[in-house]
């Protein structure tokens, strides 16, 4: 799935920061970890919009939909599929 694939690096590199993280698993949770916070979940958002062409509204906004890599490709994989 590219998208998982497109998430999980811009998490990576963008969010994460020095975390020395090679991967992340489609299954971890990323709040509870601390790998995602609220700027990271707002980073995260611009991203998504810019790259896949979505909008993300404010009631898409809850932690269920940013907490696994899952998760945030399957609200993207909903959102394209519904434009």
């Amino acid at each position: 799935m590219k998208i998982l694939e497109d998430v999980e690096k811009v998490v990576l590199r963008e969010i994460a920061g020095d975390r020395g993280r090679a991967s992340l698993s489609p299954d971890e949770d990323l709040l509870e970890q601390g790998i995602i916070d609220s700027l990271g979940v707002m980073k995260l958002i611009s991203f998504m919009e810019a790259t896949f062409g979505i909008q993300v509204l404010d009631e898409d906004i809850v932690p269920e939909n940013f907490q696994t890599l899952k998760n945030i490709a399957m609200l993207v994989q909903n959102k394209m599929q519904n434009k």
